[in-house]
């Protein structure tokens, strides 16, 4: 089934595939290699090994034109719409649980330029797989149409809504992300963030504050949620609008 599949189409998932494998292979070195790095991102070396191979699997299905080819092309799909529930579900953190997070690091540009993310979640992995597994199946939704014209055609409508789903949250995230956030909002939450103190922390440790602070003369509101794995600030802008910032203070908690 994977006989005739496009040059480009074999390229684009091998270097893909190739750009994942050695973010995966590097979380594998930093965990044998680094204590502390094992200690704070508590990575399953057997989670990683097992994502190492499949990706192995993939270069070399498409890099031969295997028969399997078509059928990971599925999986990966399949696998691109877990990723974008969970990122609707749990925003960001799913960055550290992934063998992958070098890859989506690339496209982390900061609170303040999500498109980026947005573009490689939406548009990256849900439309390109998607667009990807319908070209790589095209023998068998061809075949179908051919047997059963009316399944064949209601089947086909599957992959190209699911596309038309993706560039529509893609767009309609940006527009929302313009309207609810601003860029001193994310200046501000930064500034707030890199004056926390490992004393901070560890005295305020699950806990959430809020308080005022004065820049020139605007005034913005901020809250902070203390945890050594993760805090978080949130700020509003005297328009109405968000900022945020945060991110690890591991080092607070081995100072402990």
């Amino acid at each position: 089934m994977g006989a005739g599949l496009p040059r480009t189409l074999r390229v684009l998932n091998v270097v893909a595939a190739a750009v994942t494998l050695a973010s995966a292979l590097a979380v594998l070195a930093s965990n044998l290699l680094d204590p502390a790095y094992r200690a704070a991102n508590h990575d399953s070396l057997a989670f990683v090994v097992a994502y190492a191979a499949f990706y192995v699997w993939v270069i070399y299905a498409f890099a031969r034109t295997s028969p399997w080819a078509p059928r990971l092309a599925i999986v990966k799909a399949l696998a691109a719409y877990l990723f974008i529930v969970i990122f609707v579900e749990v925003g960001q953190p799913w960055m550290a649980w992934t063998p992958g997070r070098y890859v989506y690091l690339l496209f982390d540009w900061g609170p303040e330029a999500k498109v980026g993310l947005f573009a490689f979640v939406f548009l990256g992995r849900g439309a390109w797989n998607t667009v990807n597994a319908f070209v790589a199946n095209r023998d068998w939704w061809f075949a179908l149409r051919a047997r059963r014209p009316l399944l064949g055609r209601l089947a086909t409508v599957v992959p190209v809504a699911i596309t038309v789903f993706c560039v529509w949250a893609f767009l309609a995230l940006v527009r929302i992300d313009a309207t609810t956030f601003s860029a001193e909002g994310h200046e501000v939450a930064q500034l707030v963030f890199e004056s926390t103190t490992c004393e901070d922390v560890r005295a305020k440790a699950g806990t959430t504050t809020s308080d005022v602070r004065q820049r020139g003369d605007r005034r913005f509101d901020v809250s902070i949620r203390w945890a050594c794995e993760d805090t978080r600030v949130l700020v509003r802008t005297p328009d109405g609008k968000l900022g945020t910032a945060g991110g690890s203070r591991a080092e607070c908690c081995r100072a402990r």
